[in-house]
């Protein structure tokens, strides 16, 4: 348990470093822009791909999409970057989907500690951000979501001050790390033993998935989550069945649409009427980027502060590494 808790204790030490390695590692395109960006990723290192593409939707230029599978978009073309996110470089479907946007001459950079894919970016002189390896790729989010969005920006598809304000975020973690730690430990005296349902705005869900990996990963605890307005043609019929047994953490922030924030309070009143306890989870910061970290960094301490309770080791994860193991015997 120790060491997780202290990967998730340096933290913001690991930003800092991010930030550090980013800005010495530069990138030149030579003038050239794509007309689209997939990003390649699974678990750990793809859910920043997934968190990078909601947030940029409103200021890229060019569609982004997130990319968890063998197979990738028939789009994807010579006017394409790839951006292939693998922490230890060795995962077999994001390699798999770089062969398929290797054979069409997709622009290929890549975010790793080495590997396979750190092999393949020296050999082809793919342009690279690399940070180092040694564990579990969930802990490593701040490297990996850090060097995505400095790829990112520097073929013109992250705002310059939003990508200036991820240097500012090594800092407002170490501050304000133990009001965190206290705000996840009151909301671990109500989610214990029950249903979490996880809910957002539609451009959040991203930071709601990985709430849910951290829970499903470090605490080995099953939840749910859905966002705000699709599950309200489709989940809310089914909270006829919810109760007291479900506890609801709604994320909230300045970006929801406000008819939205509408929707979420009626249903609050819904949720709470068939016998749920319901949180609104805010995060402190002066700018998108430092409370979206704010409540990332809540979910980490939420999910090991379960761990530790439950008694579960939070590094543990003997059912991929079954799930592996079984795939390895059949090439």
């Amino acid at each position: 348990m120790e060491q997780m808790r202290g990967l998730i204790t340096g933290f913001p030490d690991q930003m800092k470093e991010a930030w550090r390695i980013a800005q010495e590692t530069p990138l030149d395109w030579k003038g050239w822009a794509p007309s689209s960006a997939l990003i390649l990723g699974m678990g750990g290192s793809g859910i920043s791909g997934t968190i990078a593409s909601k947030l940029l939707a409103d200021s890229s230029p060019v569609f982004i999409q997130a990319n968890s599978d063998y197979t990738i978009p028939a789009w994807v073309g010579t006017e394409t970057l790839v951006l292939v996110c693998s922490y230890s470089g060795n995962t077999e479907e994001t390699l798999l989907a770089l062969d398929a946007a290797e054979a069409k001459n997709a622009r290929i950079a890549a975010i790793t500690s080495g590997g396979q894919l750190g092999k393949r970016c020296d050999e082809n002189g793919w342009p690279s951000v690399r940070f180092p390896g040694g564990h579990p790729p969930r802990s490593q989010f701040g490297y990996a979501f850090t060097s995505l969005m400095h790829v990112l920006h520097s073929v013109g598809l992250v705002p310059d001050e939003m990508h200036a304000s991820l240097g500012e975020v090594a800092d407002h973690l170490s501050i304000n790390q133990q009001n965190i730690i206290d705000r996840a430990s009151a909301l671990l005296e109500l989610i214990e033993g029950r249903r979490i349902m996880l809910y957002s705005d539609a451009a959040q869900e991203g930071l709601i998935i990985r709430w849910r990996q951290q829970l499903n990963e470090n605490s080995k605890t099953l939840c749910c989550h859905h966002v705000f307005p699709e599950m309200n043609h489709n989940e809310l019929v089914g909270w006829e069945s919810g109760g007291e047994s479900e506890v609801v953490l709604i994320v909230q922030t300045p970006e929801d649409h406000p008819r939205t924030r509408v929707r979420m309070s009626v249903c609050m009143e819904i949720f709470r009427d068939q016998g749920a306890d319901v949180v609104v989870v805010e995060g402190d910061g002066s700018n998108t980027i430092l409370r979206f970290f704010d409540i990332l960094h809540l979910g980490d301490w939420l999910s090991l502060l379960l761990a530790e309770r439950l008694g579960w080791d939070p590094v543990d994860i003997k059912n991929i590494d079954h799930l592996k193991d079984a795939l390895s015997k059949m090439n």
